[in-house]
């Protein structure tokens, strides 16, 4: 398994594709030297990337991570049988990836869980072969990690790439400072930007393969349920780019039907500021009346049963008992009697 033990630079790596200008591809971070200013070496950094069928994009992701100008790198790509041109784009550094395998996994959280298993570095990310690092962000990583010890996760900033629409970057505020509240319903972290020290993963802690979409989500949750501490450092900087056929364009409901799993769970956890569990609540709640507001009133019960089978009939409040009892009258009959805005319990 070769490791990346020297900076690598552009003459390192192949040419960059005809037409394809900027970073990463005509530019690079400045090489870092081999020792840190206090003279201790780097902590080695693993990349974990998960990949199938992103040819389009994943050698945009493979030299964001070797063009960091770090000194010592592992980085390991997990694709899940790929019959696209990706096989192809991987061989092309393949003397500057660690481990690669090209074969039918389970889906995301699996291909997460082989890499995570094959990492050996103190510090271990997690880059989509559809998104990317940004310049220097493995040096602050790095630095972060020498400087504050006492933490277990160390988060930055993010951008978005929309492809869908305008193209536009946009910088996602959303990042933060460390903040229960702030991680409901959308966490103010994100995979792109944020590394996990090796313990984490030594403990046990891997991703839930249960969840479709809100895997990151989760393991961010439970390691906060652990004890483990977070800091968010706001160099390390990194790129989610929204396109077409990207997860969060195309699971909408699984990211639904997992945020709810993740609220009920941070809902129950009776250790959490009440505020925070409060926050879970309404979330809970909201998709409730979403479903009375859309009609959908079949979904709308069971969704009041689930608030009740982890709530308890206390966590029901007027609004919610007397639509409750409103929606037996049928979609047909409310949606007559909606004409009549006077009657405001039918809206």
């Amino acid at each position: 398994m070769p490791l990346v033990n020297t900076a690598l630079t552009l003459k390192d790596l192949p040419p960059a594709p005809e037409g394809k200008t900027g970073w990463p591809w005509t530019e690079q971070s400045e090489p870092l030297p081999d020792k840190m200013a206090d003279g201790s070496d780097w902590p080695r950094i693993s990349i974990v990337t998960p990949s199938y069928n992103q040819g389009e994009f994943i050698e945009e992701t493979i030299r964001s991570t070797l063009l960091q100008g770090y000194p010592n790198l592992e980085y390991i790509i997990i694709d899940g049988g790929s019959n696209d041109n990706s096989v192809e784009i991987i061989k092309k550094y393949q003397q500057y990836i660690a481990y690669w395998i090209s074969e039918p996994d389970k889906g995301q959280s699996d291909a997460l869980n082989k890499g995570f298993q094959k990492a050996t570095g103190e510090l271990v990310g997690w880059q989509n072969s559809d998104d990317f690092y940004y310049p220097n962000a493995f040096q602050y990583a790095g630095e972060a990690l020498h400087n504050h010890q006492e933490y277990d996760v160390f988060y930055g900033s993010r951008n978005y790439l929309n492809l869908n629409g305008d193209g536009l970057l946009i910088k996602d505020t959303h990042m933060s400072v460390f903040n229960l509240e702030e991680m409901i319903p959308n966490t103010n972290m994100s995979n792109q930007s944020l590394f996990f020290k090796k313990r984490i993963f030594q403990d046990g802690n891997f991703v839930d393969t249960t969840f479709k979409h809100c895997m990151d989500h989760e393991l961010f949750w439970r390691l906060i349920f652990k004890g483990y501490k977070f800091i968010f450092i706001p160099q390390i900087n990194g790129c989610y780019r929204l396109q077409p056929e990207c997860k969060g364009r195309q699971t909408e409901n699984n990211w639904l039907i997992d945020t709810i799993k993740i609220c009920k769970t941070v809902y129950k956890n009776t250790q959490l500021p009440h505020s925070v569990r409060r926050k879970a609540w309404l979330f809970i709640r909201g998709t409730c009346l979403d479903n009375y507001g859309k009609l959908r009133l079949k979904l709308f019960r069971q969704s009041l049963y689930e608030l009740i089978s982890f709530g308890g009939i206390t966590s029901l409040d007027i609004e919610l008992c007397v639509k409750y009892l409103v929606s037996f009258l049928g979609k047909n009959n409310l949606t007559f009697l909606r004409k009549y805005k006077k009657y405001n319990i039918i809206k």
